[in-house]
């Protein structure tokens, strides 16, 4: 269970919310503050008011130490190492043991096992994003904050793609921030509105 008591940062205005499905969605307009609001709760940017996880004040902790991991477009997939030297990294980040036999059974169940030894720029696009997701999850984190990250792929794939998410949020709470209505009503066991900073309430 997340809950946001009276969180503001930027354009957030007094945000008070319990999230508690398995996958809950955050819907608004462009530059309504659906991304300034998944780095608040990622650690990312100052605020006021209090953050709690599982009944625990995470406000304290800095933004590695609270176990989330956060994905957007952009992915940050680090250039110089393999596909499969990135999720090692992440392991390495997150206190697991080096297993490479977990890494490339992650990695063939998104289709990838066989680019493990590639770089990202050897890849194509739609590759990384599923090596970026792999990358997420790989260290068992506590929960997934998805920012939009199938928006610039063919329906194909993101078909594909949602339902890798289906499973992850069996085992990995997800928020996820969408434009997307199809997507959110696939996807979402709740569903929020936000508008100029503010909560709209459920949907």
């Amino acid at each position: 269970m997340l809950e946001l008591k009276s969180v503001s940062s930027g354009i957030l205005k007094n945000i008070s919310l319990k999230i508690g499905g398995l996958c809950f969605a955050i819907s608004g307009p462009s530059g309504s503050g659906k991304t300034t609001l998944l780095n608040t709760i990622a650690g990312n940017r100052p605020y006021s008011g209090e953050i709690r996880y599982n009944g625990e004040s995470i406000d304290r902790l800095e933004p590695w130490k609270r176990g989330f991991r956060y994905l957007n477009q952009r992915l940050y997939l680090f250039p110089f190492l393999t596909l499969d030297g990135n999720l090692a990294l992440a392991q390495y980040a997150a206190g697991k043991k080096q297993d490479k036999a977990e890494r490339r059974r992650l990695l063939s169940a998104f289709e990838i096992g066989h680019l493990g030894d590639r770089k990202p720029l050897f890849v194509s696009g739609g590759e990384q994003q599923r090596a970026a997701l792999a990358r997420s999850i790989i260290g068992n984190p506590r929960l997934l904050l998805l920012d939009e990250p199938f928006a610039n792929l063919d329906r194909s794939l993101k078909i594909r793609l949602w339902e890798k998410i289906k499973e992850i949020k069996k085992s990995v709470p997800v928020i996820l921030v969408s434009h997307d209505p199809e997507e959110i009503q696939v996807l979402a066991d709740e569903c929020a509105y936000i508008q100029d900073g503010v909560l709209g309430g459920e949907k």
